[in-house]
């Protein structure tokens, strides 16, 4: 009797020891898994994630996209109007030339007129002053309301009262134009020479 009372207790004995060792096992399991995922997670987090390559279109390569978005100071995505860089990126270092209406060396208004022909299909006036004249009825002064493709309207000299500078605004208070003495180029509307030149600007492109 004694026998079998100590045998049931061995019994009893190691089937309690067998349920805290798959316990353990158990708990030791998930605390593992837990770890593991965290781990995982803070790996993730240091990771930097690549922007994807905008695809080339008709008008510009992915490069060529870089270098715009570059010279205005924006993400490749958001870079607007593909059609004008297109168009013009032949021009850039092309001379300024008073009365000059080629790539041997171009005016302000002759290069702006060049422009909206060959992207938006609009003819305009040949001076920065008619071009002025001829959109009063589309002109304002803000420049916190400034499109792309709008024209900026400058006086060079303050003495005198003709709009003698024109260029088209484009993003991220950048405007194309050819200037004196660099010739087509992209300049920032708020350099502190542009803004003291400054006269208004036109969206021409609603007429």
């Amino acid at each position: 009797m004694k026998l079998k009372l100590m045998f049931l207790i061995l019994i009893v004995q190691y089937t309690n020891g067998c349920k805290n060792t798959y316990k353990g096992v158990d708990q030791m399991y998930y605390k593992n898994q837990i770890d593991e995922a965290r781990r995982l997670k803070e790996k993730e987090a240091l990771v930097v994630k690549v922007p994807e390559k905008v695809a080339t279109t008709q008008y510009l390569t992915y490069e060529e996209k870089e270098e715009f978005a570059k010279a205005l100071k924006i993400p490749v995505e958001e870079l607007e109007n593909e059609k004008l860089y297109g168009k013009i990126k032949d021009w850039f270092g092309v001379p300024y030339l008073w009365g000059g209406t080629t790539k041997r060396g171009v005016d302000c208004s002759a290069f702006v007129q060049h422009v909206y022909e060959v992207v938006y299909d609009k003819e305009l006036p040949r001076t920065s002053q008619q071009q002025f004249d001829a959109n009063l009825d589309v002109a304002f002064k803000s420049q916190g309301i400034l499109k792309n493709g709008d024209l900026i309207f400058f006086r060079l000299r303050h003495k005198e009262k003709v709009i003698s500078h024109v260029g088209i605004y484009l993003q991220n208070g950048m405007f194309l134009g050819s200037n004196s003495p660099r010739g087509v180029e992209i300049a920032n509307l708020k350099d502190a020479y542009w803004q003291d030149k400054y006269v208004s600007s036109a969206r021409a492109l609603l007429k």
